[in-house]
């Protein structure tokens, strides 16, 4: 069994060409940027025709890494960031492509508002309109009426790669729901958010099963991707949701998607929005399965740019950034817990919808470096005290979660779980057990695992991934978890005032 899944991140794509048991045969990754329109500072852009022709490279490299005939290949499904997305118009043209982080929303959010209030978190389990399709249309109809006027399609990103190979326009029910249109308990459009921006419900794509075949490999996706004609193409979902396929996250577990940014979610058997309008909900890609989401947002990302920040002046900064990364685990081991008394609050945060438009200031505590009996700061204890900083910030978002969960492991996926350091970070500041599976690419593997019961290999999802998830050994809490205890109250006094 051989499978191909995409994943259209923020900050890049890449191609993974998968096998029976999960392992990795060919891997490709490209970084992508985005624009800022003219005189539109909050507002992001991208280019359809580069990020394709990035898409078919990443195919190519991915296909060429792996030695892989392209006649073994059974099927192909694709995954990307949430809240980012393509209008098309009636030929299939693009319209508009963008990203997560487009907040042309955000002037003019008022329409959901006026219209709906508090009910839009209600029927749809999202808040702040800002950042949903409800909103960007909305400033679409009054800023750009001639590209409103020609949309024929919304689809997410993911979605948008499912319809250059296939030519398909459908979605799932995890892509669905982090549009804002659709209502989350019955996992269809809803008409109160379809009437209050006044569009067509027929430019919302058709909901499929994720896991199900939409189409077949195009003559211009073989030639523009080299994958082959006929090909099976499947139904994905989005990128977090693919992660908890890919480290089993059952009803009731607490997972934790530890990457550039962290998303903390708990897996429900029935829709549950919170009444304090705090945290997320949202359709599963499994049916019948819901989760709830407290978001630690950018987390990897600031652990990336503090190591640019000290490595700036270096003669080589991208070279010693790699050999910084390369030698991390190594580097802060030794450290203990409270790392010399520095407390670091930056970036991550405990997840509140209300305030999700607030930017605190950051915050740094460290004692005096001429005091005689102070270790003075250095680069190792700096970044010590930022992983610990993301760590709190797991830890408290997902105590605004344990309410909804039943089991005490924690399971968590990503690319921070590539050093084991992490892993044991997060056991004793959590203090609970850790369960991190072998494959951190969670996105792609959830993806593989979608393409895998489309074309036949399993019978379900569920069924791929028992064949296709491979676990590391528990990581239990040891001694270091006692005296975390009190820097992580300290680390959400200075953070969050002791909320």
């Amino acid at each position: 069994m051989v499978v191909l899944s995409i994943d259209a991140g923020t900050t890049g794509v890449r191609c993974m060409v998968v096998g029976q048991r999960g392992e990795v045969l060919g891997i490709g990754r490209r970084s992508w940027t985005y624009t800022t329109p003219e005189y539109l500072e909050i507002a992001k852009d991208f280019n359809p025709g580069q990020f394709w022709d990035l898409t078919c490279t990443v195919v190519r490299e991915a296909l060429k890494s792996s030695r892989m005939p392209t006649s073994k290949l059974e099927g192909i499904s694709t995954t990307s960031q949430r809240h980012g997305g393509v209008f098309l118009d009636a030929d299939g043209k693009e319209l508009y492509a963008g990203p997560n982080v487009d907040a042309r929303g955000a002037m003019t959010q008022y329409v959901i508002e006026d219209n709906l209030g508090t009910r839009y978190h209600q029927i749809t389990g999202c808040w702040p309109p800002m950042l949903f399709f409800p909103s960007r249309l909305a400033w679409f109809e009054e800023e750009q009426p001639e590209t409103y006027g020609a949309i024929s399609h919304i689809v997410s990103i993911a979605d948008w790669i499912t319809f250059k190979l296939s030519g398909a326009v459908s979605t799932d029910l995890s892509s669905g729901s982090a549009t804002g249109f659709m209502d989350v308990k019955s996992g269809t459009w809803s008409p109160d958010v379809i009437s209050a921006v006044g569009i067509d419900r027929d430019v919302l794509p058709e909901v499929r099963v994720a896991g199900s075949k939409v189409g077949e490999i195009t003559k211009q996706a073989e030639k523009a991707c080299g994958l082959p004609l006929g090909m099976p193409v499947i139904q994905g979902g989005t990128d977090t949701h693919c992660a908890l396929l890919a480290c089993e996250a059952a009803v009731g577990d607490l997972a934790v998607i530890a990457g550039s940014t962290t998303p903390v979610m708990v897996v429900l058997d029935e829709p549950t929005c919170d009444p304090e309008q705090k945290l997320w909900t949202s359709r599963h890609i499994l049916p019948d399965q819901w989760t709830m989401e407290s978001n630690a947002t950018l987390t990897g990302a600031y652990l990336q740019w503090v190591v640019h920040l000290l490595c700036e002046l270096s003669d080589d900064p991208d070279a010693c950034m790699k050999k910084t990364f390369g030698r991390l685990a190594e580097l802060v081991r030794n450290i203990p817990p409270g790392s010399q008394e520095t407390t670091v609050a930056i970036g991550p945060n405990i997840m509140d919808c209300r305030k999700m438009t607030d930017v605190p200031l950051a915050r740094m505590f460290f004692p005096q470096p001429e005091l005689p009996q102070v270790v003075p700061l250095d680069a190792p204890t700096l970044i010590h005290a930022v992983l610990e900083n993301i760590a709190y910030s797991v830890r408290g978002n997902c105590e605004q979660l344990v309410k909804h969960a039943t089991s005490d492991t924690v399971k968590m996926i990503g690319g921070m779980t590539r050093s084991p350091f992490w892993s044991e970070l997060v056991a004793n500041v959590l203090r609970r057990s850790v369960r991190v599976p072998v494959q951190s690419e969670g996105s792609l593997l959830g993806a593989a695992m979608c393409a895998a019961k489309g074309v036949g290999l399993h019978k379900s999802i569920t069924d791929a991934g028992r064949s296709m998830v491979q676990w590391q050994p528990v990581v239990p809490p040891d001694q270091r978890a006692d005296d975390y205890e009190s820097y992580y109250m300290h680390w959400k006094e200075v953070w969050c005032g002791g909320e």
